[in-house]
């Protein structure tokens, strides 16, 4: 079998909303296994805070259950659940046809997961999320939700509570921001592996998460 040709092309419905907090609906046209002919064989479809590359599209997160691929031509769309709302996302897909051939990535997308509600219908609650992705090997995100402008802080600390990595620090705009750590020390060195706990200091409350660094 000839290795794959076409490559899919990532798109995204005008709004990008659903009744479940957390999603985003991605839409592209199956390339087949033989250029534009056949059906291939199978997905590699992945997320991630950060932009995908061909370098670190192996540590993004793998979307479950995979989407099984249909015949060249026809569209396709998969709904990715479980996403931190109002937080940015990247997406890639690569496609492989019976014979083990890849192709190279598709176009990388960026986009926000859907609320419930669109952004005007609530106000911005006071929120430092759950990080994401946990257990993490490159980086994980939080998203800081903010009613107001807010002095904040944010640390992270190794399991001596020793503190490793100021993430932020000053006032930040009201509204969604992420906040991202590449697993890192302050020095630009890679943490190790272990238990660290991530402190957001955000006006008088405090907010702690607990992060596994698996390298």
């Amino acid at each position: 079998m000839a290795a794959l040709l076409t490559l899919a092309t990532l798109v995204t419905p005008t709004r990008i909303a659903h009744a479940q907090d957390g999603a985003v609906t991605l839409v592209w046209t199956a390339p087949g296994d033989d250029s534009v002919l056949g059906t291939a064989t199978a997905y590699d479809l992945r997320y991630s805070p950060i932009p995908i590359t061909a370098s670190n599209f192996s540590s993004a997160s793998r979307v479950s259950p995979e989407p099984v691929p249909l015949a060249a031509g026809r569209t396709q769309t998969a709904t990715v659940r479980g996403l931190v709302p109002g937080s940015y996302y990247y997406f890639a897909l690569r496609t492989v046809d019976d014979a083990g051939n890849w192709s190279a990535l598709s176009n990388v997308v960026r986009l926000i997961a859907g609320d419930a509600l669109a952004a005007g219908d609530r106000p911005v609650e006071l929120a430092f999320s759950a990080p994401f992705p946990n257990p993490s090997r490159v980086v994980v995100s939080f998203t800081l939700a903010l009613p107001a402008a807010m002095e904040t802080s944010i640390e992270a600390f190794d399991a001596a509570g020793r503190r490793v990595r100021t993430l932020a620090r000053g006032e930040h705009a009201a509204g969604r921001e992420m906040i991202v750590w590449d697993l890192r020390n302050d020095a630009g060195r890679p943490v190790g592996s272990g238990i660290y706990l991530v402190r957001a200091r955000i006006g008088g409350r405090v907010f702690t998460r607990r992060v596994m660094v698996m390298r």
